[in-house]
């Protein structure tokens, strides 16, 4: 992130555990989150106390059921301390939402966008990001996930064919012109990073998220962190090997799993062969829902295909979970059967087999978890020397 807000408390260690617990897993008693986080009560009345005084944390209206004793007042986060805008960045548009501490959306917008060239593009970000500080002046933090590796250690875009950039420093940028922190993070990690917090792993330490549709993705957690990989190349999946005869991807890979789990590639293959140029990927999946032989085959295929890249990230990461999402996952029910048949054979015999969940999806997720990456970035940032 380019700077810590100056609005934002500083922060200890112990303060941002307990806050984030808090956040996660909701209200909570003071006896519950010392033991949480096995500190002793005179250190985590210290904490509360320093939390209570910034404004990021209140004593709740409800109480919470003890394992002796009383009820006791629960203390819970005050989520509007500060507000967040969470950017994802199209070819044509940019999808952007407010939220506050929780992630809950509390403003939602499409802007269209050209990408090129740069100072104009830069220049209407901005301009969207200003227009909600002006009715919002507790936004404190930006997020901008996008396609492709990022590096969220560098403010800098190196490559991103979707946009049409080539070593932009974009978090400078935007940082410079809004005057807010600001951080980029890949899209699919960044969704992962609100599945892990506010959605369907919330409080799993070790799981995967699976995206399916335009691009193949995949976001990992384990022990309680997202992993970014060197230079944030971590969760590229799209071009593993499914099959050494399959159909060819836009890159000359014959039967990796974009040439058969891409949305355009499914199309693309059903469209010619049922000769309809003009299918469409939900068509296509209702033809499969029908039965339909073509579009049946191409699903189930799809289905093999994201059943191996499963099993082989489990395998190496060996997760609690394995969560499905993006926008192709409405062919994902029709298929389940086939996903979960291949990751067990892909996956180690002794381990056992890995829940696999569909969670639902709406293009709004993408610059909720956008705003997500600039939270916990902004936690991070706030923490102060000891």
């Amino acid at each position: 992130m380019s700077e810590r807000t100056e609005s934002f408390p500083a922060l200890s260690e112990g303060s941002r555990a307990a806050l984030v617990r808090l956040l996660v897993h909701g209200p909570a008693s003071r006896a519950d989150l010392a033991r949480r986080l096995r500190l002793s009560p005179a250190s985590l009345t210290r904490i509360v106390r320093t939390l209570e005084d910034s404004g990021l944390v209140v004593e709740s209206e409800t109480t919470v059921p003890q394992r002796m004793g009383r009820p006791s007042q629960a203390m819970e986060v005050n989520v509007d301390a500060v507000h967040l805008v969470g950017i994802k960045l199209l070819a044509g548009e940019i999808n952007l939402v407010r939220t506050d501490m929780r992630s809950t959306v509390l403003g939602h917008r499409t802007i269209p966008l050209q990408t090129v060239p740069l100072d104009p593009a830069i220049d209407r970000i901005t301009e969207a990001i200003l227009a909600e500080v002006a009715v919002d002046p507790a936004v404190g933090a930006v997020g901008i996930s996008l396609a492709g590796p990022v590096d969220p250690s560098s403010d800098m875009v190196t490559h991103s064919p979707f946009l049409g950039w080539e070593d932009v420093p974009l978090a400078r940028l935007v940082s410079e012109r809004t005057g807010l922190p600001t951080v980029i993070e890949n899209d699919v990690r960044a969704l992962t990073a609100a599945e892990h917090w506010f959605g369907a792993a919330a409080g799993a330490t070790d799981f995967v998220l699976v995206t399916i549709g335009a691009g193949i993705g995949c976001g990992v957690v384990i022990g309680d962190r997202l992993v970014d990989g060197n230079t944030g190349g971590a969760g590229q999946i799209g071009h593993l090997p499914i099959t050494p005869s399959g159909p060819l991807c836009e890159r000359g890979h014959r039967g990796c799993a974009r040439s058969y789990l891409a949305s355009s590639a499914m199309v693309g293959q059903a469209s010619m062969a049922l000769h309809r140029p003009d299918l469409t990927y939900a068509e296509l999946v209702s033809l499969a829902h029908q039965g339909e032989r073509v579009a049946s085959r191409v699903v189930r295929d799809a289905g093999y295909a994201l059943g191996t890249l499963i099993g082989l990230v489990t395998a190496i990461t060996a997760p609690s979970k394995v969560i499905i999402s993006g926008e192709g996952v409405t062919m994902v029910p029709l298929v389940m059967d086939v996903v979960q048949e291949r990751a067990s054979e892909v996956e180690h015999w002794a381990v056992p087999d890995v829940p696999i969940e569909i969670a639902e999806f709406g293009f709004v997720e993408w610059a909720r978890g956008a705003a997500v990456i600039a939270l916990q970035q902004l936690l991070e940032a706030a923490i102060s020397p000891a």
